[in-house]
């Protein structure tokens, strides 16, 4: 039997049997499941899946099966500066969906957005990693740019409008693309990426937001590298 429903539970303890939280009702309820007999499937976020049948009238989940898959041997991440409003909710779900595996959020001396709540982010990525039935969570950080970019500055590549070569996917091999804050990088920043050498990709095209940058960087990273 397919699983009726997918949940990430971080940490997951295997147990013969387990209840629902409350969340998790009303998730199923919303789904109108659990009128049946429905396998659930709990995911740990690092490979292990883990099915539980639920059937009507009862409270408890009885263990089915284990399965383990095991992680993507090569680990896709990018470095971004903080979308602005619901922007980042959009972007979260779309880099989830796409199989990112870790996002960098910087804060760079133009960025407006410098906070965000990392619980709501969390969940929101734990919904679409469940929608489209990844077994991987995706990894969240936030970071100052000047000190993050020193430490990785061997592995980058910046997504710049005013770059000095057209973008071409060879340049993201083993590279962590940055993508910076819409107000642009500060003149601080730019030297310091003159100076290192920091190889600046320029995408075809018209200057894009923030979030859809790092959707483009996501995509190129995992379909096309």
């Amino acid at each position: 039997m397919e699983p009726g429903l997918i949940l990430f539970r971080i940490p997951f303890q295997k147990k013969d049997k387990i209840e629902l939280t409350k969340e998790e009702v009303n998730h199923l309820r919303a789904l109108r499941l659990g009128s049946e007999a429905t396998i659930i499937q709990f995911r740990d976020g690092q490979g292990g899946l883990y099915d539980y049948l639920l059937t009507p009238h009862s409270k408890e989940l009885k263990f089915q099966r284990e399965t383990f898959v095991p992680p993507k041997t090569e680990r896709k991440k990018i470095a971004i500066a903080l979308p602005k409003g619901n922007r980042l909710d959009f972007f979260l779900q779309k880099v989830t969906e796409i199989g990112l595996n870790e996002v960098v959020f910087l804060v760079f001396r133009h960025s407006i957005r410098k906070e965000f709540n990392l619980e709501r982010a969390e969940k929101i990525v734990k919904e679409a990693a469940a929608q489209s039935k990844q077994t991987e969570i995706l990894k969240l950080s936030i970071e100052t740019a000047k000190d993050w970019m020193e430490t990785h500055k061997e592995s980058l590549v910046v997504f710049h409008p005013f770059g000095q070569k057209p973008f071409e996917l060879s340049g993201l091999v083993n590279k962590i693309p940055v993508i910076g804050p819409e107000g642009g990088f500060h003149e601080e920043e730019e030297t310091w990426m003159e100076h290192n050498q920091i190889p600046k990709l320029t995408l075809p095209g018209g200057v894009l937001r923030t979030e859809t940058c790092g959707i483009v960087a996501a995509s190129f990273l995992v379909y096309g590298t």
